[in-house]
């Protein structure tokens, strides 16, 4: 009789447990629709690894930081979302929302990376596909501008050859004024002074 006894009591408290990490999730969620994401915050990270939601739970965690412009957070959570033992479609959810993060800071070079992993994971995400191409593309513009600037600031948009060849021509000259000056000293008359 104690024996049954406990095993109800054990699992009337499993049933209350998972009713709280269920009312947290969706409490986290109603913050979250309200745009408090502070609140969402709070709620999300109730929810305790192993628990059947924990993995939507930690995405919805990560993107309601990621709503509080607490970029870092919002990534770390993501990369860890992607590389977990989650449903595909989470964790290539994940990859596209931390390539998302990524453009936002201008660090195009990991959010093409982060593109390209949601892409490995669900092929056909369109949305993914496109980010992936706008982001290539936006890095192509950034590096012809950065080519550009490099351009101009190099010695007023003359090339190495150019200056090369200026350097020769006033040498010459320089050589040729010698010349005459040494030339005008040989023949005896001495240059005027000019006071």
């Amino acid at each position: 009789m104690k024996k049954n006894s406990l095993a109800i009591y054990v699992l009337c408290i499993s049933l209350l447990v998972f009713a709280q990490v269920a009312d947290d999730l969706l409490t986290g969620n109603e913050f979250f629709r309200n745009g408090q994401f502070d609140l969402a915050e709070r709620h999300y990270r109730a929810v305790k690894p192993g628990h059947t939601d924990y993995a939507k739970a930690q995405f919805n965690l990560a993107t309601a930081l990621y709503n509080q412009n607490k970029y870092r957070d919002a990534v770390t959570i993501f990369q860890q979302l992607e590389n977990s033992g989650a449903d595909p479609s989470i964790r290539s959810a994940a990859s596209y929302d931390k390539g998302v993060v990524f453009t936002k800071q201008k660090d195009l070079e990991q959010a093409i990376e982060a593109y390209k992993s949601a892409l490995r994971l669900v092929p056909d995400d369109q949305q993914a596909r496109e980010n992936l191409q706008k982001a290539l593309m936006e890095l192509k513009k950034q590096q012809q501008e950065q080519n550009q600037q490099k351009q101009n600031r190099g010695g007023g948009g003359m090339s190495e050859r150019e200056a090369e060849n200026k350097l020769k021509q006033l040498q010459e000259k320089e050589k040729d004024i010698q010349q005459k000056l040494n030339k005008s000293d040989d023949k005896g008359g001495a240059m005027p002074k000019d006071w």
